[in-house]
Order: C-alpha cells, then structure tokens, then sequence
C-alpha cells in the first residue's frame, strides 16, 4: 500500500472546504514534507489535487451531527496510516470525529488538533448546551488519549477549552490561519459618500446576520449601500434554512450577493462589518485590514486580539446597533472624523495595518510555525515555543 511507504503529514477535516482554505496555502509553503488530504470531496478535487500530494475520500454526511457510516469509513483509512505519520486535525468537531473512529484503538500516529472555534457545540444554542453535558465525559477522555498538541488561535477559546476537557497535553495559541496575500487585489481609492458595507461570512445564526439585517434596516436613510456575501451551510446545525434565504433576497435594505471571490472582489467595497458571536480568529477581517477596508467588528475572542493592534477598525461589545450606527455616522462625516482621529488618514491606517500583516500574519508566518510543530513531533528539534506570545 502507498500510504504505508510515504512519511505523510495528513491533514484532515469533515468538510474539504476547510483544506482549501488558507490550510492549501500553508501546504505549498511547507517544502520538506509530503501532504495528504483527508476529507470529503464535494467540489474541491481539482484544487486538493493541485496542492496535495495525496487525497483520499473520507465519505462522511456533513449533514450529521454524528455519521456512524463516516467514523468507520474514516477509522478503516486510520488503520492504513504509517506509524510515523502526522495527523494535523482542524476543527473541534472534526477532532471529536477523529476520537471516535480511534475508539478501542491504540493510537499509532502522531496527532494534533486545531481548534479554529468552539463552534455550535460552545453556543448559547439549548441543544448545544445539552449535547455539551452528554457528551462531556467522552470528550475529557479522546482528546487526551487522542492528541498530543493542542493548537488555538486565540487565549480565551484556550482557557475555556481546556478547563472543559481537563487537556493535559502541550498547546500553544497560533493567532489565524494566516493570509495569502500575493494574489489580493488593494483598494485604492476612498470616499465619503454612497459608501458600500459588506458582510462576507458563511450564513448561519451565530454570525449574526439577522443582526445585520437590522442595522442596514435603521441606517436605510443614509446613503450607504448595505451587502451580504456568502452560502448556507447546510452540514451545520446554525445554518439558515433556504426559507431564511429567500427572505433575505427579497429584502429591501440589503442586496444579497451570494459567493464572492474575495480576493479579487472585497476591494469594490468600502466597509467590512463582522458581527459573528463565536471566532477563533477572524479570516475575513484579517483580510478586510489586508485589502484597506474600515472594519467594525463585534468585540469577541476571535477579534478583539486584532482591535488593539490594527488601525482603521472599530470593535463594539455585545452587537450594540446604535454603537455600530453611530460609528458608520462618523465613517459618513470624514472630515470630523479626520479631526478626531489626528489626521490620520484612512489610506495611511490601510498601508500601516499591511505591514503589520506581512510581518506577523501572512500564511508563510503560520507555515513556518506549524512546521516547527511538526519538527518537534518529529524529534528533529528539542522543543517549540509559539512565536505569538
């Protein structure tokens, strides 16, 4: 078998949207080592192709909170790894799925998880909560007996992670995914008139596009232009239903624009607003910053850790409307906004938060981390210290 000869780091994920993403990126940023994509593939084969060296079909329902038919699939692919293998798992829920298909299992490979967000299963959801009571036991055991590193992307999720699965592993906070930023197209001209406001995100509950719809509803007598980018997801329990979607479209203070290539189409616009309740870093504000959008977030663990540090953004507790109006009035009024803010301008706040992008957050930044981790793992370095302390 050709597993059995490869010395593979495997990377491997419920959705193969999440090795596509900047996960693609890292890979091809990491030259002495050989990748493998574990997932289901749905519309991505062309692209895992291109940047793994193997790909196998996990064949799992996304759709299920708990596929019974995908953890035997995945535990039969687990058995075929080599021994010295590195397994890198991203996602909490992909990480409880890893668990279960190693259940009776000594645990051969080397295994890492990241935890890109606590996701549904830490939301104030009422079945979240109660899944989170049953399955507690269950989870304190796999993901000690399941993986020796632990990665987060940022200090709360961590804390609280931890203290929920009594994690007695080593963990280390690496802040995002990182960012591609070779192929980003920059925004160059601003403006303080007919203004477009975007929200790009997945659409489900928790990413707080009602409360979008509700800040675009009270500022419908300004000029600015209110957007919504992105799909429903439907293996998620929070996902909006096509019910949902259809009143949406049929709104009359946002226009829904469905996906985006972001890269090459953020820069069209003016504003960026990230209202999601739960992040483990925010991709899509990270990326706003990158592009020289002005960006209101709310105020959470997954973005807050980027508020202190970046110029040109906003960051408001609790989802507050009337806090994000009264900042996007200000945004509006440019001139007295200048005043307040010591001239500076909006282009310079773009050129600065770049910088600190290229020097501390660009997926070449995370790739040279992670492999470090991997090193370690390997024994070819005596220990790892996270640069991002």
């Amino acid at each position: 078998l050709t597993l059995k000869m490869l010395l593979m780091i495997v990377y491997l994920a419920h959705w193969d949207w999440i090795l596509t993403q900047s996960r693609k990126d890292i890979v091809s940023n990491i030259s002495d080592a050989k990748f493998m994509a574990v997932c289901p593939i749905d519309r991505s084969k062309v692209e895992l192709e291109n940047y793994y060296e193997e790909i196998i079909d996990w064949k799992i329902n996304r759709n299920k909170i708990l596929d019974f038919s995908g953890i035997r699939n995945l535990r039969k692919i687990i058995k075929a790894l080599n021994s010295d293998d590195i397994v890198h798992v991203f996602t909490l829920k992909s990480g409880l799925l890893f668990a279960f298909s190693n259940l009776f299992r000594n645990n051969k490979t080397k295994n890492i998880l990241t935890v890109t967000g606590l996701g549904y299963l830490f939301s104030d959801n009422f079945k979240a909560k109660f899944l989170k009571i049953i399955l507690g036991f269950f989870i304190k055991h796999f993901i000690n007996k399941n993986f020796e590193f632990l990665i987060f992307q940022n200090d709360e999720d961590q804390k609280t992670f931890n203290n929920y699965s009594k994690y007695q592993g080593e963990y280390y906070i690496i802040p995002t995914s990182g960012i591609a930023v070779d192929e980003i197209e920059i925004k160059k001209d601003y403006r303080n008139s007919n203004l477009k406001v975007i929200m790009a995100t997945r659409l489900i509950n928790d990413k707080g596009i009602f409360e979008y719809l509700n800040l675009a509803k009270l500022m419908k007598d300004s000029d600015l232009e209110f957007y919504l980018a992105g799909d429903v997801d439907e293996g998620n329990p929070d996902s909006l239903s096509k019910r949902d979607l259809v009143k949406i479209k049929n709104n009359n203070f946002i226009n829904y624009l469905g996906h985006i290539d972001i890269k090459k189409e953020l820069h069209d616009y003016d504003i960026n607003i990230v209202m999601s309740k739960y992040e483990g870093s925010s991709r899509i504000l990270l990326e706003s910053l990158y592009i020289g959008l002005i960006c209101l977030s709310n105020n959470i663990p997954g973005t807050k850790e980027l508020g202190s540090k970046f110029n040109n953004s906003f960051f408001i507790d609790d989802n507050n409307i009337q806090e994000l109006k009264k900042n996007l009035d200000e945004i509006i009024n440019y001139d007295v906004f200048l005043e307040n803010n010591q001239n500076i301008s909006f282009e310079n706040g773009a050129k600065f938060n770049r910088e600190l992008i290229n020097q501390n957050y660009t997926s070449v930044k995370i790739s040279a981390a992670y492999n470090k981790i991997y090193q370690y793992l390997r024994q070819e370095i005596e220990s790892y210290r996270s640069e991002f302390i």
